[in-house]
């Protein structure tokens, strides 16, 4: 009986034992046990089976071989970085370097040959740009006609290089009896010319160290200078002497026998009257190269000349758009404009891709004046948060007067000169008075540059202007209630500056002189010229906005192209597709969906092939028994 007591006792204690251990297996750590202490013996089992379960799967992850995940990890990466690696390349293959382009589609289809320049670059030519680059190899005259984005510039940078590899345009030697005033001896014989200085800026660019001294305007190859004429009133006899700008070569003094050939860039500008001044001055066997296109704006007075030279010489036409210049929603835009198709006016709010490119209607009709100043008001507002900024961006318009860039040019300006605080100045110029400050962007002979100093001129004679001051408009009127009566002091001194400096001045000088002196620097040579006659003042124009026909041949960062019902006469294809075409980045067009659909469908230069604009020609030729 003891016996069996003492194996109940021992049993007993075994499972107690048991129990305990069990207790021990449960980790106290595990809020889901912990919590719930009411659970049945058979769910905390299945819990405590679950926690193992999920500790086992741990535990095999950590000593799971590493070379297993590593390698698919490894994989995965390498598989990544291919992809990011391609896509980095096709990237910077869409947006080629200046000396390597791409054309639309793979060379095999287009006939495309590849060659070397003379900087060591490759260079890939379609079949039209090879026959081109030939072409002048061979020492041919011809005309490279092209719209936006078929690779003019390619095309006439290999042209020019085989020109000057093939050895056709010799090297200049100029003379020391009758030097140039902007050629150089020993540089290549060939010159590149367009008729203004932004054009030749953008030229220079892409041009080879040896040719950049060789890109300059129309006027400065003929040496224009100034000369005062004597002009004789035929009704009452009277003289006077008028100041007119006159090229110095001409028939009787040509350009140097050495040049041989002549590059017109941009030749849609190039009139008819300034391209026979230069036929004058050349001399014989020369080598013309015209290179432009006709969808642009022809010359504010008189025919371009490259519309005539269709009918005399070769012509190669570039109609292949490259790849990256289609994925531009602007040169897209531009080739809509060219095809003559209007936007439907229920799709124009539709053309608008990442901000590149948007067309925004006027919310409702105004006339000129209103409309000019809702403009002030919205470019004001955008250069206040950063949308504009009159370092890289253009405003453009078709007209000066009206909804123009006169009065547009004014408010800009003002409120620029109001926010930063800076003086206005009265200047007077002859019968003029204008109102300018220093900071302001100004275009001089048609070159860009920025006000750095504006200077009592003590040599002027005539009425004293008003004193300088941040409360004077550029319209001439002075907020400042208090500014009467208080600049006494310092116009004695002006005045007391003005009579010392006149005994050292003759009076002709004094006449023409301006009440100050306005110190520009010009922003593409950072040369700095003072302006001090009141022709020269006269002359001098506010550069924020300005017409469109003085924006061909430049490019800026964003244009916005501002049009206006009352400039319907000038809304024509040529315009819309030069404004368009400005544009590198960025363009933003306020105008009517009505205006902007009329403006495709009327044309200047009619016809809408090739052919068909050299038959328009043709007839002008015949009509007017010559050009």
């Amino acid at each position: 009986m003891a016996d069996i007591k003492a194996i109940i006792e021992a049993r007993k204690l075994q499972k107690a034992k048991e129990e305990a251990e069990a207790n021990k297996e449960v980790p106290k750590e595990e809020p889901q046990l912990a919590k719930h202490k009411a659970l049945s013996i058979k769910e905390r089992v299945r819990a405590n089976l679950a926690a193992k379960a999920l500790a086992n799967k741990q535990a095999e992850e950590k000593t799971k071989p590493e070379k297993e995940v590593s390698s698919k990890d490894r994989l995965a990466a390498a598989l990544a970085k291919y992809k990011e690696e391609k896509k980095l390349k096709e990237e910077k293959e869409e947006i080629p370097p200046q000396d390597k382009v791409l054309p639309i589609s793979p060379p095999e289809t287009l006939g495309a040959n590849t060659t070397t320049g003379m900087n060591g670059e490759v260079i890939t030519y379609n079949e039209r740009q090879e026959e081109f680059v030939t072409t002048l190899g061979k020492g041919k005259s011809c005309v490279l006609i092209g719209a936006a984005g078929t690779g003019k510039t390619t095309a006439t940078k290999g042209g020019l290089n085989n020109l000057i590899q093939s050895g056709v345009a010799g090297v200049l030697t100029i003379s020391e009896d009758a030097p140039h005033k902007h050629l150089t001896s020993g540089t290549p014989g060939a010159v590149i010319i367009s008729y203004t200085r932004r054009a030749v800026n953008n030229i220079r660019k892409v041009q080879s160290e040896d040719m950049k001294h060789n890109c300059i305007t129309s006027h400065k190859l003929l040496e224009y200078q100034p000369v005062d004429k004597t002009i004789i009133n035929e009704e009452t006899g009277e003289k006077r002497v008028s100041r007119v700008f006159e090229p110095a070569r001409n028939a009787s003094n040509k350009l140097p026998s050495s040049l041989k050939v002549i590059i017109v860039e941009e030749a849609s500008m190039l009139s008819v009257e300034l391209y026979k001044e230069i036929v004058l001055a050349l001399p014989k066997d020369i080598i013309w190269v015209f290179i432009g296109d006709l969808n642009q704006l022809p010359p504010v007075f008189g025919s371009a000349i490259l519309g005539y030279k269709l009918l005399e010489l070769p012509v190669i036409e570039l109609t292949e758009v490259y790849r990256q210049a289609l994925e531009s929603p602007i040169i897209r835009l531009a080739h809509r404009i060219l095809s003559g198709k209007p936007i439907p006016v229920k799709e124009f709010p539709k053309w608008k891709t990442e901000g590149k490119l948007t067309l925004h209607p006027w919310k409702k009709k105004l006339n000129a004046d209103n409309a000019c100043i809702i403009l002030m008001k919205f470019f004001a507002n955008a250069y206040d948060n950063d949308a504009y900024n009159p370092d890289e961006d253009i405003i453009l318009i078709p007209y000066n007067k009206g909804c123009g860039t006169i009065e547009l040019n004014k408010g800009i300006a003002n409120h620029i000169a109001r926010k930063h605080g800076r003086l206005t100045h009265e200047i007077v110029a002859g019968f003029n008075k204008h109102y300018l400050s220093v900071g302001d962007y100004v275009l001089v002979d048609r070159e860009d540059g920025e006000i750095i100093e504006i200077e009592r001129n003590h040599k002027y004679l005539g009425k004293m202007p008003q004193q300088p001051s941040r409360f004077l408009d550029y319209w001439g009127c002075n907020q400042d209630p208090e500014a009467a009566g208080l600049e006494d002091e310092e116009e004695e001194q002006d005045i007391d500056a003005m009579l010392d400096s006149l005994a050292d001045t003759d009076v002709e000088e004094r006449t023409t002189q301006c009440s100050h002196i306005i110190k520009v620097k010009l922003k593409d040579t950072e040369r700095t010229v003072e302006l001090k006659s009141a022709s020269e003042v006269n002359n001098l124009l506010l550069s924020y906005a300005m017409t469109v026909h003085k924006s061909q041949g430049s490019e800026w960062r964003k244009v916005f192209l501002c049009l206006h019902q009352t400039h319907a006469t000038m809304l024509q294809r040529e315009l819309l597709y030069t404004g368009v075409t400005r544009a590198r980045e960025e363009l933003y067009v306020i105008c009517e969906p009505d205006s902007f659909v009329k403006g495709i469908k009327s044309q200047k230069i009619k016809g809408d092939t090739l052919a068909e604009k050299a038959e328009f020609f043709k007839g002008k030729l015949e009509a007017n028994d010559g050009y």
